[in-house]
C-alpha cells in the first residue's frame, strides 16, 4: 500500500518533520552511550568523549531546529515502513535481552556494551530502505562493525574494549547525526515549478 507523496521540493515545516524527531532520538542515545560506558574507560578519554559529544549534540541540534537544512526529499511513512520499524525496535530488544543473558551465562558481562551498539546499528539497517535514508546504511554499518569488533576483542580478553566500542558508537552516531542535520546525505533540492515558469515568464535566463 503506497500513500501520495508530496511534491520532490516540499519540506515540512521544523516541527513536524518526523525525520528531526527521529534525529533527536539518535542524539538521546548517543549520548547514552557515552555517558553510561565513558566512565569505564581509563585516562581523560571520558572527559573528552563526553565534551566531544555535547558539541555534536548541540551542533545537531542547532541545524535540525534552529537553522534547519534541507534534509532530502520527504517521503511520507507506509504503513509497511512503521510496521518495519515497530518489527526492527522489537527484535532489538529482544535480541539485546537474548545476547545479554547469553553473556551472562558465559561469565562475560563486560562486554554488553559492545553487544548493545553492534546490535542498535544492526536494527538500524532496515530502516534505510523503509524510511529511503541512506544516513542509515551508514549509520548502521559502522555501529556494526564498532559493536562486533569490539565484542569479538573483549570476548578475547581485550580489557574495556566493549566499553571502548560504545563510547566510539555514540561519538560516531552524534557525528553521523550532525552531518545529516547539515545536509551531508540529502540529494539537492529541486527547483520547483512554480519557480521555474516565474523566472520563465519574467523573462529571467
Amino acid at each position: 500500500m503506497t500513500r501520495p507523496q508530496p511534491p520532490a521540493d516540499f519540506a515540512p515545516p521544523r516541527l513536524a518533520d518526523l525525520r528531526r524527531w527521529g534525529a533527536l532520538v539518535g542524539l538521546v542515545g548517543a549520548v547514552v552511550f557515552v555517558w553510561s560506558y565513558g566512565p569505564g574507560l581509563a585516562g581523560p578519554l571520558p572527559v573528552l568523549a563526553r565534551v566531544l559529544v555535547v558539541v555534536l549534540v548541540v551542533a545537531a541540534v542547532v541545524l535540525l531546529l534552529v537553522v534547519p537544512r534541507w534534509l532530502g526529499r520527504f517521503h511520507v511513512p507506509t504503513p509497511l515502513a512503521m510496521s518495519v520499524y515497530v518489527g526492527c525496535v522489537a527484535a532489538e530488544l529482544v535480541l539485546i535481552r537474548l545476547g545479554s543473558a547469553w553473556l551472562d551465562g558465559r561469565g562475560d558481562a563486560s562486554a554488553r556494551p559492545a553487544l548493545i551498539a553492534a546490535v542498535v546499528g544492526l536494527h538500524f539497517l532496515p530502516f534505510a530502505w523503509a524510511f529511503r535514508e541512506r544516513m542509515f546504511t551508514v549509520l548502521g554499518a559502522a555501529l556494526v562493525l564498532l559493536g562486533g569488533g569490539g565484542l569479538v576483542a573483549e570476548l578475547s580478553g581485550v580489557g574495556h574494549a566493549a566499553a571502548l566500542a560504545a563510547v566510539a558508537s555514540g561519538l560516531v552516531m552524534a557525528a553521523l547525526v550532525a552531518a545529516y542535520a547539515a545536509g551531508a546525505f540529502a540529494s539537492p533540492r529541486p527547483v520547483s515549478s512554480d519557480a521555474t515558469s516565474g523566472a520563465t515568464s519574467s523573462g529571467t535566463p
